[in-house]
């Protein structure tokens, strides 16, 4: 199994994991006893406030080199990450570590920003990665992603046609366009397809041309694609312009409906 292909089992159990939390909520249920889910969180936030304390004072400009933390000790902070407030503490910490000229792998960085966006702070994800001076994370393509996938959910979550849908929508196309400023692939098919996703979730008339727009930006980079899209790929892009299909129809526009299920059969020859 390829680096490629790990990440995306790692995806697909992270968003198999979202769509059982998401069914037990509506059924108003959790997916753990509610006693030892407690418990969990308290011996997780001790853990998290144990490690960022110790970080912070071993990472101040008078700790002495011996005293630096080991490499690993961010990335265990990371993985401690239950809570939005936690996630929103995570910049400065990382800005101190920065300033000790500890390294961040892009492992590391991952971590951080697959921690921020499951405690439901992708605006965080946001300010990691839009700082490069700043913060010094080298993000791989699945954190760019997953950031990506965090705030579409968030729009969900907010509501058809909210103030604070749009604001999670504009991050998204934020993260969208942070991807050439690390030198990665612009014509990532999940990428495009997620927002298309978060654009008819947002809805209305906006939501419709930037799913339209963001299509046909696609559409362009897809001509000229040397490679075809794995099968997993394939199936984020055939859901996305199926949803984008109806939308059209529901608007009485024929011929974009006809012009995107040309591409739609076309995609479906990789699954």
């Amino acid at each position: 199994m390829d680096e490629d292909d790990e990440e995306l089992e790692a995806e697909l159990r992270e968003l198999e994991r979202e769509k059982r939390e998401l069914e037990a909520l509506e059924h108003g249920e959790t997916l753990e006893d509610g006693g030892e889910s407690s418990k969990s969180e308290s011996a997780s936030a001790s853990q998290f406030q144990e490690l960022y304390d110790t970080i912070l004072s071993h990472t101040s400009p008078s700790t002495p080199k011996h005293e630096l933390p080991r490499h690993s000790a961010l990335y265990h902070l990371a993985k401690a990450v239950s809570t939005k407030d936690q996630a929103e503490l995570l910049p400065a910490i990382v800005k101190q570590w920065r300033q000790s000229s500890l390294p961040i792998s892009v492992l590391v960085c991952d971590k951080l920003i697959r921690a921020v966006c499951k405690a439901g702070s992708p605006e965080t994800a946001v300010e990691l990665l839009g700082d490069r001076e700043t913060y010094g994370l080298a993000p791989g393509q699945s954190a760019m992603r997953r950031a990506i996938r965090s705030f579409v959910k968030e729009v969900s979550a907010a509501g058809e046609g909210s103030e604070e849908a749009l604001e999670m929508l504009d991050g998204a196309f934020k993260v969208m366009a942070l991807i050439p400023y690390y030198n990665l692939a612009a014509d990532d098919a999940s990428v495009y397809a997620n927002l298309i996703r978060g654009s008819l979730l947002y809805g209305g008339e906006e939501g419709l041309r930037r799913a339209a727009v963001t299509m046909d930006e696609y559409l362009l980079i897809d001509g000229e694609r040397e490679k075809p899209l794995t099968r997993r790929r394939a199936a984020e892009v055939v859901a996305a312009a199926e949803q984008l299909s109806k939308a059209y129809e529901t608007k009485g526009d024929s011929d974009k409906v006809q012009e995107l299920q040309k591409h739609i059969s076309e995609w479906k020859k990789s699954l």
